[in-house]
């Protein structure tokens, strides 16, 4: 951590403010001494950035004013909008509450001799003082910052630092006097009543990412090239600092005069005065002599979002404080479009990226908790699906380990693009205790159209349960519980559950296999009654032309089109050569439609197979995507397309486009297109996110590369 002791107070920098919000009413009661609150907590203060709000100029009846345009502006404005809305998990803030003995700050009048942007001739008119708590003067004076300290401010600023927020390590001081202006350097933003969050914003760029103000004025510079990312005297597109961002059509430079907008020739159709890169001169707080890569970035007009410039800066930056990777990805159409969208679980922290069916944008970031609430935590895990039966997919979560106590929670949409929760379970519901080894799986058992949930516990009680969770749309119930025995199967350990409707009468059923805890495999066919399972057919140790073993896989899903859910069984492990065979149900058994002995057609088996189910074909059968990152010198990526009874396979060689299969990746299948079926593949790992599509051939449609943007022109690698 830096030396926080050795910061000062550097009121070098000025920006004017845009607009004032209107304020909203604020709960709970002022506090009457001085105290801290933790209003964002992203994670422990050594790995994040922490941000310190203090207060001048607030009386103890002004507490509540201060609490809600600290809350405006910081938690519903910089941390609500663009890119802080999305990194908020690199962040800590600390409001600080400081009572002051008078309510609004000291004043100062000068006589400028109108020259308003020059100090020297400046002489005071007259100054009000008032008693506060850290004696700050506001003038309102462009020329002298808007504002300016008493000889004791500093000192008071970094006591109350201490006292209250030690590990520091940005700072805004919010006066209690209601015109614009502002003034920052050196971590640190003190600010009026009348900006607005945009102010904040720009100032973080400084703060943050060392971004420098891109902004003009009658300045002319004639120094060497300025060190920020964002601000350049170079003129040359093969050496630009921002090349990649550019686009080969775009000329370079691309404005020049005074504060130049665009003049190399017409402005092209649909440009971005934001977001498309060239080279313009006037930034750095000069109008000629400096370039900035954009028409008008936050950092220079406040309002619009941060360039890709300053953008990729900021999260290169603040990414080891976030902590996030790609490694927990849930697939959902969270918004009832048809189209696959993205949930990413970090920590303590969400987001939801949203697929137009080509890319992927972030429309929903929370850390710590959600309304409700729920507060994430390392552990949770996430279980998707339409449980209210309103087109849109919720989230049922469960974490056992985290807590003193297990929690179940349901999220649903928040009408905002998020989430909030509307029902949670601590420790315990009527009839069913939680325990830490509970698994759970998302199946619609009574056909009513919303989702519900079937719990087992073999571990962690002196014999296993099960329960059937019903869903209201609004929160579970336990239907039935089996305890020990589950309709006419005795439950152990090793039971691995299957869902699927292998009767196609709208209940979802279970297949349950166990080939461990017995001296031979078995495997249930359990149908659904709607608020109870029956046994139809169980096998032991042989299913129909299959010899079953421990090694055995199963992947339900219908590959005849008759609407009831077979079976996909591969055993790659047990036998000298691997196996696939196409098992379908008549309802009240299965039948070996196809067994596949070495190799399907296009494809050569290998124990290591791993096999998702998906709809690739459009044709309401069910068909496998399969991997193998281990038995080749080479990674394969492939399809298997099923007809009803037979199998066509297809497969890529190491690269899908520009994905590097590898060991480490995971798939979902998914529908991030919107089209028939199940057709696509997310493909993650740690640091890189993919989507790829398998119709026509699989093809990679967009990468991501540590996190989700899209770039008009270039990215961030």
């Amino acid at each position: 951590m830096p030396d926080h002791k050795s910061k000062v107070l550097d009121q070098g920098a000025v920006d004017t403010a845009l607009h004032v919000d209107r304020p909203g009413p604020m709960p709970g009661a002022a506090p009457v001494t001085d105290s801290v609150t933790q209003i964002l907590s992203a994670g422990p203060v050594g790995s994040k950035l922490n941000i310190a709000v203090l207060g001048d100029g607030f009386a103890a009846a002004d507490q509540d004013a201060y609490n809600l345009k600290v809350q405006q502006l910081l938690i519903d404005g910089v941390f609500g909008h663009d890119y802080f809305y999305e990194d908020n998990q690199a962040f800590n803030i600390f409001r600080v509450n400081l009572i002051s003995n008078a309510s609004g700050v000291s004043t100062r009048v000068y006589d400028e001799h109108g020259t308003h942007d020059n100090p020297k001739d400046d002489t005071i008119v007259s100054t009000t003082m008032k008693d506060t708590a850290l004696k700050y003067i506001f003038s309102g004076s462009w020329a002298h910052c808007w504002l300016e300290g008493t000889a004791d401010t500093a000192a008071l600023v970094q006591a109350a630092l201490n006292k209250w927020v030690p590990d520091y390590d940005l700072v805004v001081i919010l006066l209690n006097d209601p015109r614009y202006g502002g003034c920052g350097g050196g971590g640190f933003q003190v600010v009026p009543l009348g900006i607005g969050w945009e102010v904040l914003a720009h100032e973080f760029g400084h703060g943050t990412g060392g971004l420098a103000d891109e902004y003009c004025t009658s300045n002319v510079y004639s120094g060497g090239e300025p060190g920020a990312v964002n601000v350049t005297i170079n003129t040359n597109r093969n050496t630009l600092k921002w090349r990649n961002f550019v686009n080969p059509s775009t000329p370079i430079p691309t404005g020049t005069g005074q504060c130049s907008g665009y003049t190399a020739g017409a402005k092209p159709a649909g440009w971005s005065d934001s977001q498309d890169v060239g080279l313009f001169e006037g930034g750095g707080a000069n109008g000629r002599g400096m370039y900035r890569p954009v028409i008008n970035c936050r950092m220079n007009g406040n309002s619009p979002e941060f360039c890709p410039i300053c953008y990729t800066t900021l999260k290169n930056k603040m990414h080891p404080y976030t902590g996030r990777t790609f490694l927990k990805c849930y697939a959902g159409d969270f918004n009832g479009d048809g189209k696959s969208d993205l949930l990413m679980h970090n920590g303590n922290s969400i987001m939801i990226c949203r697929s137009n069916g080509a890319q992927l944008d972030v429309v929903f970031s929370a850390v710590e908790r959600v309304p409700g609430s729920w507060q994430f935590k390392p552990n949770d895990r996430f279980y998707i699906g339409d449980f209210n039966g309103d087109g849109k997919d919720e989230v049922a979560v469960f974490n056992g380990s985290d807590w003193g106590m297990e929690y179940l929670g349901l999220l649903a949409d928040d009408g905002k693009n998020g989430l909030k929760l509307i029902a949670r379970y601590d420790n315990t519901m009527p009839n069913w205790d939680f325990k830490k080894d509970d698994q759970f799986f998302v199946a619609d058992f009574n056909g009513d159209g919303k989702k519900d949930l079937i719990v087992f516990n073999g571990t962690n009680w002196s014999m296993p349960y099960l329960g059937m969770l019903q869903c209201s749309g609004t929160g579970f119930s336990l239907v039935r519980r089996y305890d020990g025995n589950f309709a006419g199967w005795q439950m152990t350990a090793g039971d691995k559950f299957y869902v699927g409707d292998f009767d196609g009468d709208g209940k979802q059923d279970l297949y349950v296999f166990n080939g461990d805890n017995w001296s031979i495999p078995y495997l249930a066919m359990h149908r659904s009654t709607g608020n109870a399972y029956t046994m139809v057919k169980r096998y032991d140790a042989n299913l129909a032309g299959w010899n079953m073993t421990k090694g055995d896989k199963f992947y339900p899903g219908d590959f005849n089109g008759d609407g009831k859910t077979d079976l996909y069984v591969f055993n790659g492990e047990n036998w000298s050569i691997a196996y696939l065979a196409m098992m379908a149900s008549n309802g009240a058994a299965v039948s070996m439609t196809r067994r596949y002995d070495g190799n399907a057609p296009g494809w050569q088996m290998r124990k290591n197979d791993q096999h998702y189910v998906a709809e690739i074909s459009g044709d309401n059968k069910a068909d496998l995507f399969v991997y193998n990152a281990t038995d080749w010198g080479k990674e394969y990526l492939g399809t298997m397309i099923s007809d009803g009874a037979n199998l066509a396979c297809a497969w890529k060689e190491d690269w899908v486009g520009e994905w590097n299969l590898g060991s480490v990746d995971r798939f979902i299948p998914c529908n991030f297109e919107g089209a028939a079926g199940k057709r696509d593949l997310f493909v993650h790992n740690q640091n890189w996110f993919g989507m790829i599509k398998a119709t026509p051939t699989l093809t990679l449609q967009k990468l991501y590369y540590k996190y989700i943007h899209n770039y008009r022109y270039g990215r961030n690698w």
